[in-house]
């Protein structure tokens, strides 16, 4: 029974990691020779270098991808390690028209063409390194914690604020302590006790002045004011205000009930009283109806 934890094993490891990077590379960069069996009406010779420029994309990605917790150098060397292995496998495989020749040994000229092919695959790698990288800035190392400085230092006294009792000082001669002796409380009777009771408070009532009643000061009437009589200056005022004055004009005015208009003493329109009520009507208006127009001369009609 195959244990579980190899695969774990294998990609902790550095060399895990960049075995896995080579195998991919390559494995994935045989299968791009396929896109020379499909009509993809391009020039030959173009898609060699974009099947090159992908290959070394492809190592870039993979070095990236599987050694992120290293260094760039060690993804950039092994993303050409790789490229190298890939392009020799392609180069087997196509028979010399696509990769590069590791075993190629020539005095006369080198193998121009594997060169170009690499270098352009290396650029690839590069590029996919470097691309889309946060530039960090030199942090500087943490500075050690100060020592707090106040565990150092001794403790101050806590101030209690509590009152402070001070005993009296005892009197010292030739360095012996004067003991005083606790004073005797004396029996007295109940016959004393009372009479003690009794010159205490007659002395208490003696020493207390007596609070004498002064008379009550007797009250003042106070008498309204009668009101002051209006000036011109306050009808003036009444009159800025807008308010009208109201005047009262000892006259009766009467008013005929059958035209609503008021009857003059010597109306043009003649006057007539009613001989019941004593209402006065306009001649013309009592000449109309005949009768007067308060409903007490037609209720006697119909009695």
């Amino acid at each position: 029974m195959a244990d579980s934890r190899y695969p774990d094993k294998i990609l902790g490891s550095f060399w895990g990691r960049f075995f896995v990077v080579i195998l991919q590379t390559v494995l994935v960069s045989q299968l791009l020779l396929l896109t020379f069996l499909v009509r993809l009406y391009i020039n030959i010779t173009l898609l060699k270098y974009i099947v090159v420029l992908m290959v070394g994309l492809l190592a870039g990605f993979s070095a990236r991808r599987f050694l992120s917790a290293h260094t760039r150098t060690l993804q950039l060397l092994s993303a050409l390690i790789s490229t190298a292995l890939s392009l020799a496998s392609l180069y087997i495989l196509s028979a010399g028209f696509l990769g590069m020749n590791l075993f190629y040994r020539s005095t006369t000229r080198p193998d121009w063409q594997g060169l170009i092919q690499y270098g352009l695959a290396a650029l690839g790698s590069l590029l996919v390194i470097n691309a889309f990288r946060k530039r960090s800035a030199s942090e500087e190392p943490p500075a050690a914690p100060a020592l707090q400085t106040a565990n150092l230092q001794p403790k101050a006294k806590i101030k209690s604020w509590l009152p402070k009792f001070t005993l009296p000082s005892l009197n010292k001669r030739d360095g012996k302590v004067s003991k005083i002796a606790p004073a005797k409380k004396e029996r007295i009777s109940a016959g004393k006790s009372t009479a003690k009771k009794a010159s205490n408070t007659l002395a208490i009532q003696k020493t207390t002045p007596k609070k004498i009643a002064k008379p009550a000061a007797p009250k003042k009437l106070s008498v309204a004011a009668p009101p002051a009589p209006k000036t011109k200056k306050a009808a003036r005022k009444a009159k800025k205000n807008g308010k009208p004055e109201i005047k009262f004009v000892g006259k009766e005015e009467y008013t005929c009930p059958y035209c609503l208009d008021p009857v003059l003493d010597h109306d043009p329109r003649g006057v007539k009283i009613c001989p019941i009520c004593k209402t006065r009507h306009h001649a013309d208006c009592w000449g109309i109806t005949g009768a007067c127009q308060i409903p007490h001369s037609n209720e006697k009609k119909k009695h």
